[in-house]
């Protein structure tokens, strides 16, 4: 936007009454939906803001996992490790027990490996210590017999070893958070951009304009909070304030077909092109296989998979599983996005740290969180509100409230031994109107006691109630929801982070479009033009996103499968 231009916005009258708010949050990934959530529990006045979608970098390109960072002991950050274990456990015991549940890894062991097998071995007691996990999940030896059973189709190993991590969807979890969050009084705006900031005794002035409409908004806000991820450098240069160095490192995921006799738990095998970690999750009807780990220096708005990077996972994938008859038409998608990494002087991307920090500039009002991960997200929002309330001259919050931060469970999540009632009385219900299970179990799975207004949905008009695409739970109904409770502004809203349409169904979602866009146009007032061009637009990105994956597939001439190789050290 030129100079000019942000003159005039800052001169024109206004169509909006100027708002002021206690917090101004840039960037509605999971770290902005925490801290929006934290301070408006705290009852100060929120807006959080995003110039695209809320999750639509980085928070949903992300490997599904909710874990403590197992890999970091070995690097001896154990205060981190220890850390991301605690902040697991809460979201799998209060903070989101719908949305995170436990998976199970196994790392198979070669005979040569005895001195790494030993090390891992020891690492993972102390794991399980750090975690103290419910319901006896802990760490475990399994032997050649017992691997070869659950593993027929995998290379032979003498020995394997398990741990326990948890599994999410993060695009759904950062929708719940700031669902919590507009619950508690926080004002939520997507597609809305910084185009101009003054800084004043009490605050900042910050204009922002609506990139669908072009309406510009006033706002006065006495703190902000930098929490744009990638683009938090740029977001403070724009404030005026010297931007934190980051490294971005670019991870890519390969999806592919969910063979039936994988089973249910995630295992970690090499990589064959540079001995790596990789790891291979069951996730919903497919198998998720990733991930890359590379630096990255281009477009943050463009980061697509590159036919090398597919080759590499397919390959390992192969070499890892030779007994599947794995071919590349077993590929379904492939997506890359950037992780923000606070500069450190290490080569080895893979050891770099993905601790976070807190950058207080009180002159400036302004609270900068670079760094982090999926895991310790609300860690990170309560550090960071803790320092906006400093900045206001409130006093810390007291213990109670401490507590019900740290612990309440995200709306409309549910509590402990909620969704077994709930899933229970649902069930009666869709047995008598003749409605799938599997669609009861994945709307309770993703939206808590919420279901329920679903499933009145799908009574009302049964017509809603079929799935939209053969072997995958959702439905119109589930649609029409989202439409008119989620923000939802564009058909890549609703495909890709408000359902993982995109990724589970791939091409076959293409027959499914029209469909669904004329039941977002139905709720949202598209026209035909309309709806036409939100199709174009998902099947422009959905082209752009398996051009590498195809272009893998037509020239790809696979070698023998190699060996399998074993971690010479657990990651996760």
């Amino acid at each position: 936007m030129t100079s000019d231009r942000i003159g005039r916005i800052m001169t024109e009258p206004l169509q909006q009454t100027p708002r002021d708010v206690d917090c101004l949050i840039l960037g509605g990934g999971i770290t902005g939906a925490g801290a929006a959530r934290d301070a408006a529990m705290r009852g100060l006045s929120v807006l959080l803001v995003d110039s695209d979608d809320f999750a639509s970098g980085t928070s949903h390109l992300t490997s599904k996992l909710i874990h403590g960072g197992l890999r970091y002991l070995e690097y001896g950050q154990f205060r981190m490790v220890l850390e991301g274990v605690s902040e697991r456990n809460r979201l799998l015991n209060h903070v989101a027990p719908n949305l995170v549940r436990p998976i199970r890894f196994v790392v198979p062991v070669e005979e040569h490996h005895l001195s790494s097998w030993l090390l891992q071995s020891s690492a993972l007691k102390l794991y399980d210590l750090m975690g103290l996990f419910d319901g006896g999940r802990r760490s475990r030896s399994i032997g050649r017999v017992a691997f070869a059973k659950s593993f027929p189709f995998a290379r032979p190993y003498p020995w394997a070893m398990t741990f326990w991590d948890a599994q999410t969807n993060d695009a759904r979890l950062v929708l719940a958070t700031l669902r919590t969050a507009e619950d508690a009084g926080a004002s939520l705006m997507n597609y809305t951009s910084l185009v101009a900031a003054r800084r004043e005794a009490a605050g900042w002035h910050v204009y922002l304009e609506d990139g669908h409409t072009g309406v510009i908004y006033a706002v006065t806000a006495r703190t902000i909070i930098n929490a744009t991820g990638p683009w938090a450098p740029k977001t403070s240069e724009s404030l005026g304030v010297r931007p934190k160095a980051l490294t971005w490192l670019k991870g890519t995921h390969i999806v592919l077909d969910r063979f039936p006799r994988f089973g249910q738990d995630a295992v970690v095998i090499r990589s064959v092109r540079d001995d790596r970690a990789l790891w291979v999750v069951p996730w919903e009807n497919r198998l998720l296989v990733g991930t890359t780990e590379s630096r990255y220096t281009g477009d943050l708005r463009n980061v697509r998979p590159a036919v090398s990077e597919v080759g590499d996972l397919f390959e390992s994938f192969v070499a890892g599983f030779p007994g599947l008859g794995a071919t590349p038409d077993h590929l379904r998608m492939a997506f890359a996005g950037v992780r923000p990494i606070i500069e450190q002087d290490i080569e080895n991307e893979s050891a770099l740290s993905r601790h976070y920090e807190i950058d207080v500039d009180a002159q400036h009002r302004l609270i900068t969180v670079s760094g982090g991960k999926l895991t310790t997200f609300r860690r990170m929002a309560e550090h960071a509100v803790d320092q906006v309330c400093l900045m206001l001259g409130r006093r810390p919050v007291g213990r109670r409230t401490r507590q019900r931060l740290r612990g309440e469970a995200l709306w409309p999540g549910l509590v402990r031994g909620g969704p077994v009632d709930v899933h229970s009385s649902l069930t009666r219900q869709a047995r008598e109107a003749d409605l799938r299970e599997s669609v009861i179990t994945h709307l309770i799975r993703h939206y808590g006691v919420e279901a329920a207004r679903i499933v009145g949905d799908m009574f009302e008009d049964p017509r809603t109630a079929e799935p939209l695409i053969e072997g995958l739970p959702h439905t119109l109904a589930e649609v029409a929801y989202l439409s008119r409770r989620e923000h939802v502004r564009t058909l890549s809203d609703l495909v890709r982070r408000r359902t993982s349409l995109y990724f589970l169904a791939d091409r076959e979602l293409l027959s499914a479009l029209p469909r669904i866009a004329r039941q977002v146009g139905d709720v949202l007032g598209w026209d035909q033009r309309r709806r036409d061009a939100e199709i174009a637009h998902v099947r422009s990105d959905l082209d752009e996103d398996t051009r590498a994956l195809s272009e893998y597939q037509r020239t790809v001439r696979l070698p023998p499968p190699q060996e399998a190789r074993s971690p010479a050290a657990v990651t996760t």
